[in-house]
């Protein structure tokens, strides 16, 4: 029998998505792009961890668990890197002055080690911190569990800031040094990572609790409305204003980022589970890895931000309505485009033929 999804997890995948796109518009302002990428990234991570704890009586087999984690993280890494080294190929032996053959070269090897291209490194480090979790999770109690994640953790911040790691970005590097770092750098992401799920157990413990009382189901919903609000605008966009900018891919970790992800998150999805279900929301939640995959790297921002400027130069709009329109466009144009890999390629996503 199907598991019933949770839909206000899928509404705050909808947002996260919508923040996603939000904070890859180019012109956007400083502040909330410091803002949106406090908590965007972290937020997919701790849905992970709620969602491991409402299974936490699945004990599958480990290889079991593995395999379906890959094939829901890997096989569309794999899908959407070759797809976009094809698009990138043809550009560098048609245009080459688009793209230098070093620079394909350089990308050929970050997509083979897992640090990936533009936005798909996101997919190895989910399965790296998932894979971890599931492993220590196997091998010991939650609480141990949970402490070894955090220990790891630290040592993983450790050897980033002892080997000022996120100046990797600016290193000069030979192929075979920058297939070294790359791996390393995978590694670290997913290790650093990995707390967010730890967050996100703890935070799946604390709703059911909370949801769980004697009050009724509007006095509920008022509580987690007051409380995600509370925690989303006040202390998480205070923290996030006042720290520097959180950014996984380069390693631009520190330990605030943890506590400002974790209210900022919270808020959000005490926000969701308050409101009535949104579908438009829930859709770009459970539509977010085809959305995360396509909106950059196949040119629907930069297409439709285009768009958004032939319009500005008719009828001028405010900077902040101006970013907004374009994720809206944004989300609309992948409207088509999900549904074509829904419908058609399915498999490339790691899905499998419905029998």
């Amino acid at each position: 029998m199907p598991r019933k999804r949770l839909d206000y997890l899928d509404m705050a995948k909808g947002v996260g998505i919508f923040l996603v796109v939000l904070g890859h518009i180019e012109y956007i302002q400083e502040d909330t792009l410091k803002w949106i990428s406090s908590f965007h990234m972290p937020l997919f991570f701790m849905v992970g961890g709620i969602l491991a704890y409402v299974k936490r009586e699945e004990k599958k087999p480990f290889f079991t668990a593995l395999a379906a984690k890959a094939r829901g993280t890997l096989i569309p890494y794999v899908s959407f890197t070759l797809m976009l080294l094809a698009m990138n190929t043809i550009g560098c032996l048609t245009d080459p002055g688009s793209l230098t053959v070093p620079q394909l070269a350089r990308q050929y090897v970050d997509s083979v080690t897992g640090y990936g291209v533009h936005i798909l490194w996101f997919l190895p480090a989910y399965f790296t911190a998932g894979a971890l979790f599931l492993l220590l999770d196997r091998s010991f109690r939650p609480e141990l569990r949970n402490l070894a994640v955090l220990v790891l953790a630290a040592v993983a911040f450790g050897i980033t800031v002892c080997f000022h790691l996120d100046q990797y970005a600016s290193m000069d590097l030979s192929l075979w040094g920058y297939a070294g770092l790359d791996l390393l750098i995978t590694l670290l992401r997913g290790i650093l990572a990995a707390p967010f799920l730890v967050l996100g157990w703890y935070l799946g413990a604390l709703e059911q609790r909370l949801f769980s009382g004697r009050q009724g189901k509007a006095e509920k919903k008022a509580r987690f409305f007051c409380l995600g609000l509370s925690l989303l605008m006040i202390p998480g966009g205070l923290l996030a204003l006042g720290s520097p900018v959180f950014d996984l891919h380069y390693l631009y970790v520190e330990p605030l980022h943890y506590l400002n992800a974790f209210l900022s998150c919270t808020g959000l999805l005490c926000l969701m589970r308050a409101l009535p279900v949104n579908r438009i929301l829930a859709w770009m939640g459970r539509s977010s890895l085809v959305i995360m995959c396509t909106h950059a790297t196949f040119f629907v921002v930069y297409y439709v931000s285009l768009g958004m400027f032939f319009i500005n130069n008719r009828i001028p709009l405010p900077g902040p309505v101006f970013n907004l329109g374009i994720a809206v466009l944004v989300c609309a144009a992948e409207v088509p485009v999900v549904w074509i890999f829904n419908r058609y390629f399915g498999f490339l996503l790691g899905r499998r033929r419905k029998t």
